[in-house]
Order: C-alpha cells, then sequence, then structure tokens
C-alpha cells in the first residue's frame, strides 16, 4: 500500500538548486501564503479559490485529506516554491485525478513544473489510477506545451469557460493522460 504521508524527493532543477518535494503538512500555512503572494494577480484570478485569503490556506493546512486530495509541495531549504495537488475522482469517477500546478515564478522554466508533474503521475500510477486531468486556459502556450511535452491529450476546449474579475472570459482546454491502457474483450 502506498503511503503517501511519508513520500519524499530530492531534486536538482536545471540551475542547479536542489529541491525537495513532499506532502503538505499543518505547519506549512505561512509559507503556502507566501507563495501565493509571489503568484501575479492576473494568474491568482483564474484559480479556482481565492489563494490570497488566508483562511482558505489555513483550511487547508488543518483540514489535510489524503482520501480526497495529495498536495505535493516543493521546497527549497525552509521556502515552498511550488504546489502541485492531485485530486482524485469519487464515485464513478474513483479512477480519474485532477492535476493543479502553482510554481513561484523565479522557479519556472528551471524543469521544476515537470518534475512535479511527473512525480504527481507516478503518485497517480501507484494508487492505480488510469487518467489524470488538467484544465488549462488556452492562452498558456507554454503550459498546454508542457502539458503535451508529458503526454497528456488536448482532449476539447471550452470556450468562455473561465471568468475574470472583470468579467472577461477565456477559453480552458482539458487534457487527459491514460495512466492504464484497458483492453476491452467483447
Amino acid at each position: 500500500m502506498f503511503n503517501f504521508a511519508v513520500h519524499r524527493k530530492m531534486l536538482q532543477l536545471k540551475n542547479g538548486t536542489r529541491v525537495l518535494l513532499r506532502p503538505m503538512v499543518a505547519e506549512d500555512t505561512d509559507k503556502l501564503i507566501a507563495l501565493f503572494r509571489e503568484i501575479p494577480q492576473s494568474e491568482a484570478d483564474f484559480l479556482k479559490d481565492n489563494v490570497r485569503d488566508p483562511e482558505i490556506i489555513s483550511r487547508w493546512t488543518s483540514e489535510i485529506d489524503f482520501t480526497r486530495v495529495l498536495p505535493l509541495v516543493a521546497c527549497v531549504e525552509d521556502k515552498i516554491v511550488g504546489d502541485c495537488t492531485l485530486h482524485l475522482g469519487q464515485g464513478a469517477s474513483r479512477h480519474t485525478g485532477e492535476v493543479r500546478i502553482l510554481l513561484n515564478p523565479e522557479f519556472r522554466a528551471l524543469g521544476l513544473g515537470s518534475a512535479m508533474l511527473l512525480e504527481t503521475e507516478e503518485i497517480a500510477r501507484r494508487l492505480g489510477l488510469m487518467f489524470l486531468k488538467g484544465e488549462v486556459l488556452l492562452e498558456q502556450i507554454g503550459l498546454v506545451k508542457a502539458f503535451r511535452r508529458l503526454g497528456f491529450d488536448l482532449r476539447c476546449t471550452l470556450d468562455d469557460y473561465f471568468i475574470a474579475p472583470d468579467n472577461t472570459t477565456h477559453d480552458v482546454t482539458i487534457l487527459i493522460k491514460r495512466l492504464i491502457k484497458v483492453e476491452y474483450v467483447f
């Protein structure tokens, strides 16, 4: 049985920085608040939760439930520089997981995002998930390409699916990666 709570991995980024990937813990509240402060508002506006609200972050860290969400953080020394969550499907979608990732802007284009996605994929495989899903703004071409390089297929685009605080709408692409191939016999 895979025990996410004790999962750890060290990696080295393209610039030589050493990073520890580990599960989020209750004591990470202030470090996560600091991470989300570093994200440009234009990006924060499109996240599913208001990451500028410390109460939301506090609730995440105080109500950790590894049966629903597996939150993986990237740490450089005592600072969290990345957050990648695997949201586990329930009921009829219990064989799926949704991936959400966010990196400190200073740690982008160094291989951290790809490493975190690959580690999340490995965790999903160990849990027996069949599919991973990501939702990305279509205008974030670099992020769409990054998911595609990691084997995600662009399955559909949803016009006007996200709405910004100024009421402008933005298209979202759904990317899917099949982890386990199922052979059907008729």
